[in-house]
């Protein structure tokens, strides 16, 4: 398939629907049951079944990953007077829950080309009222944290893993979200596993996780702790939990798909995928690559294509460049370059063979400097 038979603004459609499994079946049952609410008896299987299959102790279902990312700063205390640090590489749902708690965020710099934070800036940025730290696997790329967690564990700061966009990536011998005190996640529409709204909390401490449980559930009205209404409704969870089953299929066919366009690569040429351990595993949320060289017209040429860098199509940079936290605006030269030298492309399940092969084609070109469309 060539670029001809493409529309040029949108020749892949990055958005992915998973084929009908059963859905309509397990929303039938709980609309028989007749409980819709966050109180359905769906949830638990649910919570369940989310806590088994990333072999967490305990999981709990939210309306967001921006309510389960709130929750868990509210569990670890994060409020006025108290900071967080978060990844400069991080999009605003990551630090806006920080704000939403009253609390400072601190940006801090990664490594270069890597998402993991850079211990140095962190022994730079901690201070006694650091309450918390977020991690970021953004885009399903693994971050080893190995050296920032023995750091913060030394100054008594929990972790919280982002892992939004990471279901099913590993990094190590575990899944993203099972590393820190707390991991988070979204269901939303464009993620993996698809509730339309909605998101879910990991934790393996059960004293964080009941913290957890009754803030999302409004204190499940008992009156002795303040707590919000985030709880997932019923159908939701319905979708959830026939969804789940085939998250391992779908993680399958990402990676080939990823794989396809990889092998495509020429040795030496401008292109090349962001870095991680050998023994962890992306989910390809996005393939995502890294440009070595002519960077602004690399990034043209994928535009060009039909296939805009995030740089451009969401106009992503370090978190400091947009206004509401641009007071909180420090030096990270790792994140920025980061930013402006990565292209994200779709390699989702309902990607045809024609179109991988098209897209494999076209990043060769352009990987071998061909970078006029």
């Amino acid at each position: 398939m060539t670029s001809s038979s493409h529309d040029v603004l949108n020749p892949v459609d990055d958005r992915y629907t998973p084929a009908p499994c059963g859905e309509l079946d397990e929303i039938r049952a709980t609309l028989d049951d007749g409980r819709l609410s966050g109180g359905a008896p769906v949830l638990t299987i649910y919570e369940h079944a989310l806590a088994k299959r990333f072999g967490a102790r305990r999981a709990i279902a939210v309306n967001s990953g921006t309510s389960a990312l709130h929750a868990a700063l509210i569990a670890l205390d994060v409020r006025p007077g108290t900071e967080v640090l978060v990844p400069a590489t991080a999009p605003l749902p990551t630090a806006m829950p920080v704000l939403t708690c009253g609390a400072t965020p601190v940006p801090v710099d990664t490594l270069p080309e890597s998402l993991a934070l850079d211990p140095a800036d962190i022994q730079r940025k901690l201070t006694g009222r650091t309450r918390a730290a977020i991690t970021l696997p953004l885009w399903g790329y693994p971050n080893d944290e190995r050296a920032s967690a023995d750091l913060l564990a030394q100054a008594g700061v929990p972790v919280i893993e982002d892992a939004c966009q990471a279901h099913g990536t590993r990094v190590g011998n575990q899944f993203a979200g099972t590393h820190g005190a707390v991991g988070c996640f979204s269901t939303h529409d464009r993620k993996l596993l698809s509730t339309g709204e909605g998101g879910f909390v990991l934790t393996d401490d059960e004293e964080l996780g009941e913290r957890i449980d009754w803030y999302t559930h409004l204190g499940h009205l008992r009156g002795t702790t303040h707590g919000v209404n985030y709880k997932l409704a019923g159908p939701l969870a319905a979708i959830g939990l026939r969804r789940l089953k085939l998250l391992d299929g779908q993680l399958d066919r990402r990676r080939h798909n990823a794989q396809r366009i990889l092998a495509a690569l020429p040795p030496g040429g401008l292109l090349r995928e962001l870095p991680y351990g050998v023994q962890d595993k992306p989910n390809y949320y996005n393939l995502v690559l890294t440009i070595k060289d002519r960077i602004p017209q690399v990034a043209a040429a994928f535009e060009a294509a039909g296939l805009p860098p995030d740089s451009i199509r969401w106009r992503y940079r370090p978190l400091y460049h947009q206004p509401i936290f641009q007071p909180y605006a420090n030096q990270s030269p790792n994140a920025e370059h980061l930013a402006t030298t990565t292209v994200q492309l779709p390699v989702h399940p309902g990607m045809t063979d024609a179109t991988v092969a098209w897209m494999a084609d076209r990043v060769a070109q352009i990987a071998q400097g061909e970078t006029r469309a």
